[in-house]
């Protein structure tokens, strides 16, 4: 086996990878590292037919780069819906199998489906068509007149409602915030017109479509739809304000038509007789799922999509057309089995269960770890996966979730920072005693709280870890919190760290605010010297706390006590200041 030391040396100091990877668009996740940022670890840690191990798999992206690069892979996360993602993402089917079994669904029932629940009047000019979306709009009651008030009827040309509404009758002012709304209207469609005009039309709905979408809704559902209770304990629950949209199970995400037509096309896939493109078809459906429900937010300049991470209802929910979607998702995946290629099935291996028990893996038969655990507070899986997870018929088990609950309370199964730290410290526990002497573990992790950071990097310490290298990690793309960390909206830290550890122990530091100024005015000074320009993204707040804790934990120094506020604070009142790019005085 390689030293250790020649091992970290040849490891990057910061990877980029893009979220346009040929694995990131077949399948939504709260969160992905692109398999391009994660073979650079993989090939500098381990060798060609070693074993690769992810205990918090997520959506099997490590699976993924093992694949890439010839080494063995076993892969566990505590929600079920990860692991059907996973086995989806690491399996090889022929695209033409595909491609078949899709139009042998099209001939035999979808079309006609699609035709009956669909079937629309092209805005431009009035021939038939097929519905491809139609955009639904909340409607607010006005407090002065009892007038309603269609909240399409406000947006701008971008598709932004302002905060306060005019009342379409009267006037008055409408405070949007905590409102509720009295219902939801179809208001616009986009048609993929079969007469003159050939193409895909947007306008007005008709009084008629009108009249046929109520007709649809009202029809009687044939076949199963998952009605899992999505409790109001649950921390999304609360975060995204379910109360308000109506929401007591997971039916209650979708419209009418959309329950129609999910509940028959899961039911036909589960009478597909191969099981691999059973399988296949089925991790296409809870994409669909995730993508046909009432998530789906309006977006005027196209790529309606839902927010990842979040249970988010929007005002403005775009209706997906189901099977153009599962035809979409289809095809795809297809496109994304041909660049991945035939694997042997044996290679990576995908099974439910907590990181803080591994007693599936002996001791010392692991040659590396490659991790991307939950970061604190940041996301909910058990909740956010709820809404597909439902549809495979086994959810996660939020009381096992290794998380910091802000909203649930300890007395509801919350956990605070320390309950969170125990279980992480239980699952590097379990990771130190799989690995073979000598083996190493990289992790992605960023917080912004540094108590989070404290107790992760306890959980290492106790495990008798220490880092032997850390990485700046660009997924390039931001998250719906990354964009609201650039904006200044929310303190996020953007890029993330891959950390790797080996054996050994840390030192405490308190203060390491000093250290980072230390570490800050040398980087700006550098930048300083080469020219770089005022505006260069190594200057932002996001790009320097991330650099200045990635430093610190490099000198085995746990950075306590800087928390990204701190840091905010420190970079103020040392440095010149615009927007969110600082400079030396």
């Amino acid at each position: 086996m390689t030293s250790t030391s020649a091992r970290t040396a040849s490891l990057p100091t910061s990877v980029s990878a893009p979220k346009t990877s040929f694995a990131y668009q077949a399948h939504s996740y709260p969160t992905k590292t692109p398999p391009e940022a994660i073979e650079p670890f993989i090939e500098a840690c381990s060798e060609p037919g070693d074993l690769v191990v992810d205990p918090f798999c997520g959506s099997g992206m490590t699976g993924v780069a093992a694949l890439q690069t010839g080494r063995r892979a076993i892969l566990s996360d505590l929600s079920p819906g990860a692991v059907h993602v996973t086995k989806g993402h690491t399996q090889s089917i022929p695209s033409s199998g595909l491609a078949d079994a899709l139009g042998i669904l099209d001939r035999r029932w979808m079309a006609r489906r699609e035709l009956a629940l669909y079937g629309a009047t092209c805005p431009t000019c009035g021939s038939a068509g097929t519905a491809r979306h139609t955009i639904w709009s909340e409607t607010l009651t006005c407090p002065h007149c009892a007038a309603e008030t269609v909240l399409f009827d406000q947006a701008s040309d971008s598709g932004q409602i302002p905060r306060t509404v005019s009342c379409a009758s009267c006037g008055n002012s409408i405070i949007r915030a905590g409102a509720i709304a009295c219902r939801s209207v179809p208001v616009q469609i986009t048609v993929e017109c079969k007469g003159g005009c050939r193409s895909l039309q947007t306008g007005s709905v008709s009084g008629g479509d009108a009249r046929t979408i109520d007709a649809q809704g009202r029809r009687r559902r044939r076949y199963w739809l998952p009605s899992d209770a999505v409790g109001s304990d649950r921390e999304m629950y609360k975060r995204s304000a379910l109360h308000l949209k109506g929401i007591a199970t997971v039916a209650d995400f979708y419209l009418a038509r959309a329950k129609l037509a999910l509940s028959e096309l899961w039911e036909r896939i589960s009478r597909i007789e191969d099981a691999r493109t059973r399988g296949a078809f089925r991790f296409a459906f809870t994409n669909t799922a995730w993508h046909s429900s009432r998530m789906r937010r309006y977006n005027a300049r196209g790529g309606q999509r839902p927010l990842t991470g979040t249970l988010y209802i929007p005002q403005l929910v775009a209706e997906a057309n189901v099977f153009a979607v599962f035809r979409n998702q289809i095809r795809q995946l297809g496109r994304y089995y041909e660049r991945l290629g035939v694997v042997a099935d044996h290679t990576v291996d995908a099974r439910v269960g907590t990181a803080t028990d591994l007693d599936w893996l002996e001791v010392g038969s692991v040659d590396y770890v490659f991790t991307d655990p939950p970061f604190g507070a940041n996301l909910f899986y058990a909740d956010c996966n709820l809404v597909w997870e439902a549809w495979l018929g086994e959810t996660t088990d939020s009381d096992k979730e290794i998380v910091v609950n802000r909203s649930r309370r300890p007395a509801d199964g919350g956990k605070t920072v320390s309950d969170y730290g125990a279980l992480l410290a239980a699952s590097f526990v379990e990771m130190r005693r799989v690995l073979k002497p000598g083996g190493l573990a990289s992790v992605v992790f960023h917080n912004s709280d540094d108590s989070v950071w404290t107790a992760m990097l306890g959980a290492a310490e106790s495990a008798g870890f220490v880092q032997h290298h850390v990485a700046l990690l660009d997924k390039v793309q931001r998250s719906m919190k990354g964009y609201k960390g650039r904006s200044g909206r929310e303190r996020v830290p953007f890029y993330d760290l891959v950390i790797t550890f080996g054996s050994g122990s840390v030192e405490r530091l308190n203060g390491a605010g000093e250290l980072a100024v230390q570490i800050i005015d040398d980087h700006l000074a550098d930048l300083d010297r080469s020219g770089a320009s005022a505006g260069d993204e190594r200057r932002s707040l996001e790009y320097l706390y991330s650099l200045a804790v990635a430093r610190i934990i490099g000198r085995n120094i746990v950075p306590e006590g800087l928390s990204y506020h701190a840091f905010e604070a420190i970079c103020n009142t040392r440095y010149v200041r615009s927007g969110r790019f600082f400079d030396t005085v």
